[in-house]
């Protein structure tokens, strides 16, 4: 594919896939061409998956990024970040947190089909493609097949994904509420207009979102037509 390397497009797949879940997301290469479907139909099939995840992934981003104009809080972090009383999650270099609920851990190994992944202690953990729940402060041999990146959703994380779109100037509303039970969550909405610098003079509209685990109920400070794409209760997905 490049000059004599006949495995770049495992390694073209492989960064992509990490690439997904970077605050910047961006595909490069020493091609000529470079589109998802140049790769082969096996690698646009996994390219494209993850690029249709990263557009509904866009309210959830969106919000990180309002998060840190506001705050300073990081998207991407060290695992420490979130975890600072785990010694384990101190030495993690080659796993991350992307914003609060979503455990990243890359695939770097050539010809690689799982990988160990740390749980950090404090939290328990679901396997986003599975469902499956985990306990915290435990090392899992994860499942990483060539179109699978491990990813782990914190126990009380509450996780919008947004219609599927085609750029990121479409308007976008959100059609499903991913809720994680195992403790009480609480996340922020944050719509602006997506062309302009209208924010910094406060033209934005934020969203709080409560789950209530012992009630099983997942709350709302409003719920704006324009923002959600269908009626409240039929939003609300669980693993």
């Amino acid at each position: 594919m490049v000059g004599a390397y006949d495995d770049y497009v495992e390694l073209y797949v492989r960064w992509f896939q990490y690439a997904a879940f970077c605050p910047i997301f961006r595909a490069h290469g020493s091609r000529p061409a470079n589109e998802v479907w140049s790769y082969g139909p096996e690698a646009e099939r996994i390219l494209t998956r993850y690029l249709r995840l990263r557009y509904r992934l866009l309210p959830y981003l969106n919000a990180l990024a309002f998060e840190l104009w506001l705050t300073g809080l990081p998207m991407m972090r060290p695992v420490f970040f979130d975890f600072p009383d785990d010694p384990a999650a101190w030495n993690l270099p080659d796993q991350y947190l992307l914003g609060p609920a979503l455990l990243v851990a890359p695939v770097l190994e050539q010809g690689a089909t799982s990988r160990a992944v740390y749980l950090p202690a404090g939290a328990e953990w679901y396997d986003f493609w599975t469902g499956r729940r985990h306990a915290g402060g435990q090392t899992l041999t994860a499942a990483a097949p060539f179109e699978m990146l491990p990813l782990y959703v914190r126990a009380g994380a509450i996780l919008p994904l947004g219609e599927p779109i085609l750029h990121a100037s479409e308007p976008q509303r959100i059609d499903e509420i991913r809720v994680h039970p195992g403790a009480d969550g609480r996340f922020t909405l944050y719509s602006d207009d997506g062309r302009t610098y209208a924010y910094e003079r406060g033209d934005y509209t934020t969203i709080h979102l409560f789950w209530d685990d012992a009630a099983g109920r997942l709350g709302a400070s409003a719920t704006p037509a324009e923002l959600f794409a269908g009626p409240w209760e039929r939003l609300v997905r669980r693993p």
